[in-house]
C-alpha cells in the first residue's frame, strides 16, 4: 500500500496536551502571534 511507504517520515501535527485554563491570556497570545480568527456578528 503506497500510503504506508512514507509513514515514519511524514510530519504529523501533535495533539494538544493540556486544556486551556486561562482563555484571556490564550486569546491575547494568539493575537500577538497573528493567528486569531474573528467572526463578525452581523445584526441585520
Amino acid at each position: 500500500m503506497l500510503f504506508k511507504l512514507n509513514h515514519d517520515r511524514r510530519h504529523h501535527i501533535p495533539k494538544q496536551r493540556r486544556k486551556v485554563g486561562n482563555w484571556r491570556d490564550h486569546d491575547a497570545s494568539l493575537r500577538r502571534r497573528g493567528s486569531l480568527t474573528v467572526w463578525p456578528k452581523l445584526d441585520s
